[in-house]
């Protein structure tokens, strides 16, 4: 939850209707003149873990700053978007308005030359067999958005409430409420008791099995359903569905190992370790216990660059607030894939076209061939060369013709 944002990141419901993957990336964070886990105060995202949020971080309605949801969008078109914006990229072609502007001629009944109506079936049967193409092509884009967003997760819910979120009534409103989110939400869709969390000393590692799916504790969702705040729980083999700060894994010491062959090409594993802090929350009883504030900087494209800090909430009344430094090392980005690992827990803190690989993914391009773009160039030399060979014409056949003596005099009987 931003304390200070300068831009809203929810998006009107027309936008999404006519959105077609293009993401704008966010300022670089090597741009940032924060240092160590510092970030600047008017740019960092605040993510508040089991903690009230501020009023000055609540908007006039006393709602939280909204995160973008995480379902994410590649494909160009959508069903309203497809026809006008797929006639607009065809004739973004040299060739197609060429060819309109010919067919444009042939209805003028002084120029002519045939049936009007053959050129326009010849130029709307070349439109529609590329739209088809690229409808056809573009469902496949939408077909891959749609598994990934209906991947499942695994949240901390059954009662426990991410304050980060928005108040379910106002996702559940409206026409799009389809595209929201109901995990981690008031009352836990799930239904089920409240997380127990009497016990507050170090757990041992035989809490381990409360990390398993099937556990009460947790709740099935789906990507598409993750919200900024939200506790995710991964085992070994599975894909990491947001970019988390990373708070606990099966090992000892917080480690895990993760593969990120999807956003670099390296298939090498990496090493990425929890804060010393909170490498003892190994129970959902425990993380629905810990309390703490992220500071984190704002989303970026830099792959290997984050800085951040955690803000620890004392357990008892007279103990010490700590402060944890957060680095790249403690980030899982989204399109990874946890490995040799059992298990590993993380709070979300960038979903959907925020996450690190989204905004690296830039817009879906549209495919220009070599023999397309130099048919460009010639259809427009010929068309410019027609033109002044057709005004050079009626220049000269005006000033000719304009005699009182022209050659058709000869003609005249």
């Amino acid at each position: 939850m931003a304390t200070a944002r300068s831009r809203n990141h929810s998006t009107p419901w027309i936008r999404r209707i006519f959105t077609s993957g293009k993401r704008k990336p966010a300022a670089s964070s090597s741009t940032s003149t924060s240092t160590g886990a510092d970030a600047d105060a008017g740019d960092k995202r605040s993510v508040y873990v089991n903690l009230a949020i501020p009023s000055t971080s609540l908007d006039n309605h006393g709602h939280p700053t909204p995160y973008p949801a995480n379902q994410i969008r590649t494909a160009k078109y959508t069903l309203v978007s497809f026809v006008p914006k797929n006639i607009f990229e065809q004739f973004r072609r040299a060739a197609n308005i060429y060819f309109l502007f010919l067919l444009i001629l042939q209805f003028i009944p002084a120029v002519t030359t045939g049936m009007p109506g053959l050129s326009a079936l010849a130029l709307f049967t070349i439109v529609l067999l590329t739209m088809l193409k690229d409808g056809y092509e573009d469902s496949k884009r939408s077909a891959s958005d749609k598994e990934a967003n209906r991947a499942p997760a695994v949240v901390l819910g059954r009662g426990w409430i991410n304050v980060n979120k928005l108040p379910a009534h106002m996702f559940r409103a409206g026409l799009f409420s389809f595209l929201l989110s109901d995990s981690g939400a008031e009352g836990s869709i799930g239904g089920g008791g409240s997380i127990s969390a009497s016990s507050h000393g170090a757990p041992s590692k035989d809490s381990a099995p409360d990390m398993a799916v099937d556990s009460d504790a947790w709740l099935q969702t789906e990507w598409r359903h993750l919200h900024v705040g939200d506790i995710v729980l991964l085992h070994d083999g599975e894909s990491v569905p947001a970019d988390l700060v990373l708070l606990a894994t099966s090992e000892d010491d917080g480690s895990c190992f993760i593969e990120t062959k999807n956003l670099d090409g390296e298939t090498n594993l990496k090493s990425k370790v929890s804060p010393p802090a909170t490498a003892h929350l190994t129970s959902p009883q425990h993380l629905a216990a810990f309390q703490c504030t992220i500071d984190a900087e704002p989303p970026s494209t830099q792959l290997y660059s984050f800085k951040g800090s955690m803000l620890i909430h004392a357990e008892g009344p007279s103990a010490p607030n700590s402060k944890e430094p957060l680095s790249v090392d403690n980030l899982l980005l989204r399109g990874s894939v946890v490995r040799n690992t059992q298990w590993a827990v993380g709070v979300t803190v960038f979903t959907g076209d925020e996450t690190k690989i989204m905004m690296n993914a830039g817009e879906t391009p549209s495919k220009r061939s070599r023999i397309e773009r130099m048919m460009n160039y010639q259809v427009l030399s010929q068309f410019c060369l027609l033109f002044l060979l057709c005004l050079l014409s009626a220049i000269l056949g005006g000033i000719y013709f304009g005699r009182a003596d022209s050659f058709q005099a000869v003609f005249i009987v």
